[in-house]
């Protein structure tokens, strides 16, 4: 059993050694221009296109903006002079059908449309609250006079509109409505005083009906009308210009997009006869295990090619070596969990008799702490040398440590008396080696994917009982580590 006590600190000496030994490659000289002498240039061009392309896109969101901004202010300003006339028609209406109608056909006062005009005296659409906003907005100095010469002539229309209410009034006074008050009534004049009710009324018409009045409306239209279009032309002016500077930077923006589009096919054309082809050629060579020959004019793809090909010249050891390491356990030369797990995937089970063991080795922990780990390991080494001479096979693998106390083996094609002459050896070996190793099995004469979990929990189940018993009854480590 000594040699799988030294089976560890034997086997990591020579693995890390032959790996030495394999690390050495031989550097070759190589001739080539290195990548950044192609990749450099390119890199500037394409940063200087993409600068230039993200301006000219902010050039053009910002002409858009203000194009945008424009056509909303255009619009608010025309809104607001297009409401102080619209303001200004409607209180000609109202007041006007009041002084033509003071009293319905039912001898009643028609106060209906002198309520709408009471109510628009009040409204923001009044000529003072429009010249106020139009004093805030950034307007021509011409749109802003016109502006205020309405304003202007709409005063003197109300004051008009006013008087002939405060007229007819006098004649039809005005009941005590709270809508009305509105109305500022101003004082008539002595000679108007002393005027019949009938020439009241008829002055108070002719006031609407007079030539000066009419004019009045008449220039209240005319300038807003001439705001409005000077308005229009201002916009019209502007969004010309701000068009052709957008379609310039259009232009200019697919002139840069182009430039892009052939320098990166030409230097995706280039790249693939310096790069890609060769790697092509590296991928096939590589597939069918061959060494790589020089090709090209790039630095770094001959370094590839020399540091690959030093790799190559050794891969097959190393390879064994790095096989040796994944596949054993180093301690006691048996397979490990991975190796198990690849020789089941590979294994042929079906239509065949198998049986199952798992094994765990009793009183490693109180070995560990009362002896130390060098007993520990020795007796794992001792088990596993037991486990292989009762239940291996020539020439193949079907004993496998995958655990730290843990042991496995699979036994195609046998019988359960085979099974249990097997465990009666290895009962009989364990004692004279004075350990104890717990033991379960599960056995099936026909196995199947869809039993062989079953199996597992068979062997696991039963080894767990007489691991239980073991430990209850300790005889065996008191004979061994006291001894």
């Amino acid at each position: 059993m000594q040699q799988y006590c030294n089976c560890y600190y034997s086997s990591e000496y020579k693995t890390i050694h032959r790996y030495k030994g394999l690390t050495t490659m031989r550097q070759n000289r190589t001739n080539g221009i290195p990548v950044i002498l192609f990749a450099l240039p390119l890199l500037i061009i394409t940063v200087v296109l993409h600068v230039t392309i993200a301006v000219l896109i902010a050039n053009i969101n910002n002409e858009s903006n203000q194009l945008a901004d424009l056509i909303q202010r255009s619009g608010t300003y025309q809104m607001d002079a297009t409401s102080m006339q619209a303001s200004n028609t409607l209180m000609n209406e109202t007041c006007g059908a009041y002084i033509k109608s003071p009293i319905g056909d039912d001898h009643t006062p028609n106060f209906g449309s002198l309520m709408t005009y009471a109510t628009e005296l009040s409204s923001d659409r009044r000529s003072p609250e429009v010249l106020n906003r139009f004093r805030e907005y950034d307007v021509d100095d011409e749109v802003f006079l016109c502006i205020e010469t309405a304003s202007y002539y709409s005063e003197l229309i109300m004051q008009i509109q006013i008087h002939a209410i405060s007229v007819m009034a006098s004649v039809y006074p005005l009941p005590n409505i709270p809508e009305l008050s509105a109305i500022p009534i101003i004082e008539l004049t002595q000679d108007e005083l002393d005027m019949t009710n009938e020439n009241r009324v008829e002055y108070a018409q002719q006031l609407l009906l007079d030539n000066e009045y009419a004019h009045l409306r008449f220039y209240v239209s005319e300038n807003i009308d001439k705001c409005n279009q000077l308005l229009r032309d201002e916009f019209e002016i502007e969004s010309t210009r701000t068009a052709q500077y957008v379609t310039l930077l259009r232009n200019v923006l697919w002139l840069m997009l182009t430039v892009v589009v052939i320098s990166l096919t030409t230097a995706f054309i280039y790249f693939c006869i310096l790069m890609v082809k060769p790697l092509r050629k590296y991928s096939k060579d590589i597939r069918e295990n061959r060494s790589l020959t020089q090709t090209g004019r790039i630095l770094e793809m001959q370094q590839l090619v020399t540091a690959f090909n030093g790799l190559w010249n050794n891969r097959n050891k190393l390879e064994l070596i790095l096989r040796e390491a994944a596949e054993n356990d180093a301690l006691t030369g048996l397979p490990n969990r991975y190796c198990m797990e690849h020789d089941l995937i590979d294994s042929n089970f079906n239509e065949n008799s198998l049986a199952i063991l798992l094994f765990d080795v009793d009183f490693l922990k109180q070995t560990n702490d009362n002896l130390g780990h060098m007993a520990g390991d020795k007796l794992i080494c001792t088990a596993a040398a037991c486990i292989k001479e009762c239940f291996g096979l020539e020439n193949a693998h079907n004993c496998y440590r995958i655990g730290g106390d843990e042991f496995v083996s699979f036994i195609p094609r046998c019988t359960e008396k085979d099974i249990k002459n097997r465990l009666e050896k290895f009962s009989n070996t364990i004692k004279k080696e004075n350990i104890s190793v717990s033991v379960g099995y599960g056995f099936s004469n026909k196995i199947e994917n869809n039993n062989f979990m079953y199996l597992m929990s068979e062997a696991d189940k039963k080894m767990y009982e007489q691991k239980k018993h073991n430990h209850s009854k300790n005889t065996l480590y008191k004979n061994g580590v006291d001894n």
